[in-house]
């Protein structure tokens, strides 16, 4: 197990194989650690600004929750798994992603649907996966800052099949960018049309502070 545990962080490093880089503290109304169902995950969140209305945002992060294989260079396949519900709460969909040598399959369901005036977000949760030995729940987060501006955000709440791994596992997510690329690459389609770049090439884009 302890193995395992060791490959899934050769997983992360493998999926977000840019340069180090510090992400956002815990935010967006988050705290650093969660009670799931009795169990402890840790939350890392970053938000970038996206210049796109509120609405435009929902509609590409949740209404087309299926369709993520446009977006993200990682994921080669991406499908329904719940007939004609294909967003809101109770959508589930599979995601084949392919880094090179390390093949994972993930089936995830939306569990957590809320929208308010200026704030609107959704949670789905990995109910199924091959190579992947963490449990996941992963809130999207679209907001109207004070500035007027449109924020789009994750959480990432983790929680590591061998509990002592978790810390490890959430440093190393840290180190490698992960969370902030997913939201990048989110940022970059919306703003350009331009999906499935490589994590290397957002970071250059969109340097870290800027």
């Amino acid at each position: 197990m302890y193995k395992l545990s060791m490959l899934f962080c050769l997983f992360l490093a493998s999926t977000f194989s840019i340069h180090a880089q510090s992400l956002n503290g815990t935010n967006g109304g988050f705290p650093e650690k969660e009670v799931i169902d009795g169990k402890k995950f840790r939350v890392v969140y970053y938000e970038h600004v996206i210049n796109k209305s509120p609405e435009e945002v929902w509609a590409e992060v949740a209404d087309n929750f299926i369709e993520v294989g446009k977006v993200a260079k990682a994921i080669t396949e991406s499908h329904c798994e719940s007939g004609d519900l294909t967003e809101g709460l109770g959508a589930k969909r599979f995601c084949a992603i392919d880094f090179g040598k390390r093949k994972v399959e993930v089936k995830e369901e939306v569990v957590d649907y809320q929208i308010t005036d200026r704030r609107k977000e959704f949670t789905y949760y990995v109910y199924d996966s091959k190579g992947f030995p963490a449990k996941v729940y992963n809130t999207w987060v679209v907001r109207k800052g004070a500035d007027g501006k449109t924020y789009l955000g994750t959480a990432f709440k983790m929680r590591a099949n061998i509990s002592m791994m978790t810390g490890m596992l959430v440093k190393q997510l840290q180190k490698q960018g992960g969370v902030r690329n997913g939201v990048l690459a989110y940022k970059h389609f919306l703003e350009t049309g331009e999906g499935n770049v490589d994590p290397k090439e957002l970071a250059l884009i969109y340097p870290e502070g800027a």
